[in-house]
């Protein structure tokens, strides 16, 4: 394990020059030593079924792939690339001429044709043509072995050995390339894609209380409205107002009353349930939205809410505290807008607070 970490380390190795990319090198050293160990199994494939000259230029092949990986290290990333290629076309076509079709060393062509194009920063322009003279070379190589006999009469063992070792080969070079060359792109979106995630939840979300904000709320609003024709359609409105909350504040402190908040959030979470969703609505008031309940279950719900508050009590660092709440509740009647349910529902609080707080008004 520490040997393969090592080897990892050392293959993707940032290039010093700043002109030079490191994805690019990465790619032509995982392309060299898979090469490499290509032609290395080619030579034991050759000189045990009887080829040993395709053996010889199988080793001259592996010392040009391990001169390449080489280079990769020493800045010269675009020399490598055209290096890469002009020896991987020289010996497809050498051994299709020397060993046959039917041996499979034309799959190859696939696997350089995407390494040069995600290697090459050149144009889209140079691109399509590099790929269909890669094109024109394969179908070249097609008429020239159907008009000429191959060097070697290859037996039908040796072709087995061959044909499954260059296709295994062919699709291995493939993936490796289009996964080195795709895996930062996706980690990157990847990353990017939560990092959005993250501002549009804090975009929604109250950053003291963690509850929905106005904004939030009021689109979760407007989105269940959309179901008002669905038999089950339930929608409540009720805004709840911390009585005294300034007291609070001027007495024990802000950071005494944005303890209270937050505890207050907690109880309001846990109070909702399913039933709906609750948020901060601005300072100490809270909007409560209830979606499976009618009017008057709403209503028990909130004076069993607001008897859980009084019988609740709120601690700072030592300080212990005693609250009360009133809401205003505004059921929806099918033909208000969503200020108008508000606004109702806000008419109702201002009510509860002129007849002594601590109530429910619906």
């Amino acid at each position: 394990m520490v040997f393969l970490e090592k080897l990892k380390n050392f293959i993707s190795m940032d290039v010093a020059d700043e002109n030079e990319t490191k994805k690019a090198s990465v790619i032509m050293r995982c392309t060299s030593l898979t090469l490499f160990f290509f032609f290395l199994i080619q030579v034991i494939i050759l000189f045990a079924t009887g080829y040993p000259r395709g053996a010889v230029v199988s080793i001259a092949c592996m010392l040009g792939y391990l001169a390449a990986f080489v280079m990769t290290y020493q800045g010269y990333t675009v020399v490598t690339q055209h290096f890469i290629e002009l020896l991987t076309l020289g010996w497809v076509a050498a051994f299709v001429a020397i060993m046959g079709w039917d041996c499979s060393y034309q799959h190859m062509i696939f696997s350089l044709m995407l390494f040069s194009i995600l290697t090459s920063y050149q144009t889209i322009y140079y691109k399509g043509v590099f790929a269909f003279t890669l094109c024109l070379f394969r179908i070249l190589l097609y008429f020239y072995i159907h008009t000429h006999d191959p060097y070697y009469d290859v037996s039908k063992s040796a072709m087995y050995l061959l044909n499954i070792t260059n296709t295994f080969f062919a699709f291995l070079l493939f993936f490796i390339v289009a996964v080195l060359f795709s895996t930062d792109s996706m980690q990157m979106e990847e990353k990017l894609v939560k990092y959005n995630k993250k501002i549009e939840k804090l975009a929604k979300t109250d950053a003291l209380t963690q509850l929905p904000n106005r904004r939030d709320a009021l689109e979760r609003i407007e989105k269940h409205l959309k179901r008002s024709r669905d038999t089950d359609f339930f929608l409540d409105i009720a805004i709840g107002d911390i009585d005294f909350f300034k007291k609070v504040n001027d007495t024990y402190g802000h950071e005494a009353g944005d303890a209270v908040l937050v505890q207050m959030a907690n109880l309001f979470r846990n109070d909702m349930g399913e039933d709906g969703f609750v948020a901060r609505w601005g300072g100490e008031e809270f909007l409560f939205v209830y979606t499976r309940v009618n009017g008057d279950e709403a209503a028990m719900k909130l004076n069993d809410l607001k008897k859980k508050i009084t019988s609740t009590v709120f601690k700072y660092n030592t300080i212990e505290m005693k609250l009360s709440m009133t809401f205003g509740l505004q059921e929806y009647d099918f033909h208000s807008s969503i200020d108008d349910i508000v606004n109702a529902a806000d008419e109702k609080l201002y009510i509860g607070k002129t007849q002594g707080r601590n109530q429910v008004v619906f």
